[in-house]
């Protein structure tokens, strides 16, 4: 059998991408890949065998993009499983992490399964906190009264003043996701507003199998709630995953007011100083495993 030999990942690369990811059961189409090829292409990685894609890893750096503050991000670590135990999968993150070091960035995190965590411990990736994913079927509720706080849709003009509320909580600047994920699904996305100042949004986007929301992001254990429910509303009869922070002991039981249930568990794991943690107090539900 071939070696396996690496390169950078293009977008010819999508379908035989996909093919991994199926194989997987994950979530991500061909817009996401071409989304995470936008963010930086030089830092998405393809494995070969036999002239066969068979693994792939891609990061992200938000801005900053070096030096103080910066965070850059790993995902899409997949390898085909008849193609497994050459190390492919080691190798490919390895190169994940020289290129985000290599290019300045601060702190690397990710967020792994259970079966992955003692792969990044032993390359001293350290536990943040915890997360969980969450299915079911969106549903209409009765909406939350909350006195005072607006809910509209998310307007190309408010985008710019979105990344200037999530930057704190979030940490990075991640702009660029925040517009990619909007640009996917713009009738799929709710702001709160008290007295015309931001207090909290969610967004949403397609998947292959399910509509994923997230990030939903707010002032409050209440708001959080009523802007999920506002998009669960927009959602009614839509298969949906939700990616929980429950490292926050309220994100659960909203969930599951919502009809929502547990699917499997993630941990967010980080390597370096990780000198901007943001505010994670204020997430109800982060973006997805490969961005964060």
């Amino acid at each position: 059998m071939d070696a396996p030999t690496y390169r950078p990942l293009t977008a010819a690369d999508i379908p035989g991408a996909q093919r991994l990811r199926e194989l997987a059961q994950w979530n991500q189409t061909g817009r996401d890949w071409e989304n995470l090829l936008n963010f930086d292409a030089s830092g998405c990685f393809a494995a070969e065998m036999g002239g066969r894609l068979v693994g792939t890893a891609t990061t992200t750096r938000f801005t900053p993009r070096s030096g103080p503050g910066s965070l850059g991000w790993i995902g899409m670590v997949l390898v085909d499983p008849e193609s497994r135990r050459h190390g492919i999968g080691s190798t490919l993150l390895k190169k994940c992490i020289a290129h985000l070091q290599s290019a300045g960035v601060e702190t690397i995190k990710l967020d792994a399964t259970p079966m992955g965590r003692p792969v990044y411990e032993k390359l001293n990736f350290i536990a943040e906190y915890a997360l969980e994913r969450w299915q079911g079927t969106a549903r209409t509720l009765p909406p939350p009264w909350l006195h005072g706080v607006k809910l509209a849709p998310i307007a190309a003009s408010d985008l710019a003043a979105l990344a200037a509320y999530d930057t704190p909580v979030s940490g990075p600047n991640r702009s660029a996701v925040i517009d990619a994920f909007w640009k996917d699904a713009p009738e799929i996305s709710v702001v709160a507003r008290s007295e015309d100042a931001i207090t909290g949004y969610a967004l949403s986007r397609r998947g292959s199998k399910f509509h994923q929301i997230g990030p939903v992001v707010a002032e409050s254990p209440a708001i959080a709630e009523a802007l999920l429910i506002e998009l669960l509303r927009k959602l009614d009869g839509t298969p949906v995953i939700i990616d929980l922070l429950t490292a926050n002991p309220w994100t659960a039981p909203i969930a599951q007011c919502c009809g929502l249930h547990s699917q499997r568990p993630f941990m967010r794991m980080a390597l370096g100083p990780n000198t901007s943690p943001g505010r994670p107090e204020s997430i109800l539900a982060i973006c997805c495993p490969e961005l964060g």
